[in-house]
């Protein structure tokens, strides 16, 4: 099942909560299609950030991404009844890779894309591409408690029923991704943070992110 990535969603729909959009889904009906597409709108950028979050490879996380929606929307239609949907559909594609991982031999090769922002500064594009790369040198548990904590925007209570693991064990988690990421990225947000003339002033400082530890 294929969706449209850029949709306007009747106003009548608009207003109406993740939890609303679905129940028209799952009771079908002329608006079902129409409240699915707006359902999927407001997902997909979380959703396919996650999937990439944890694949990483392109083709990998595509594929994670389409079957989780694909998953959500078969859900609607056998009438599963869901209270949080965007929690649902990050379990859904969390539960998806572990499987992917136990049946595929170790991968190790990694792409650089950043993250989708919509109309970023070139500053800000330069920022969340640091970022990015300093996520690398993570470990796959401290970057999934990171980016559910900082993307997603979840309460650690719900991070830790995410990833079964306790409160305190996934704010121990973000703690020490954050400590990472900010030693990485220091002497770059300096850099950020010069004046012009102090940059025509200091050399040439080449951009090496994964030469950091």
């Amino acid at each position: 099942m294929r969706l449209r990535t850029k949709h306007t969603p009747p106003e009548r729909l608009a207003g109406l909560s993740d939890l609303a959009l679905y129940d028209l889904v799952r009771e079908g009906g002329s608006r079902a299609e129409a409240a699915f597409r707006e359902l999927y709108t407001r997902l997909s950028g979380n959703l396919y950030a996650y999937c990439r979050c944890l694949a990483w490879r392109q083709d990998e996380s595509d594929d994670l991404f389409q079957e989780t929606i694909t998953r959500l929307y078969e859900s609607a239609l056998q009438g599963r009844e869901i209270s949080n949907i965007a929690g649902y559909t990050i379990k859904i594609a969390r539960n998806l890779f572990l499987n992917m991982q136990r049946d595929r031999k170790p991968m190790v090769s990694i792409e650089h894309d950043t993250l989708s922002v919509a109309g970023p500064s070139h500053e800000k594009t330069e920022m969340l591409a640091l970022i990015h790369m300093a996520m690398e040198l993570l470990s796959e548990d401290y970057r999934e408690a990171f980016f559910l904590r900082e993307f997603a925007d979840l309460p650690y209570e719900e991070i830790a029923t995410i990833m079964n693991l306790t409160n305190a064990n996934v704010r121990i988690r973000v703690t020490r991704a954050r400590e990472k990421i900010r030693k990485t990225l220091e002497p770059y947000i300096a850099e950020f943070n010069e004046t012009p003339k102090q940059k025509e002033a200091a050399p040439d400082r080449p951009i090496d992110v994964k030469k950091k530890k």
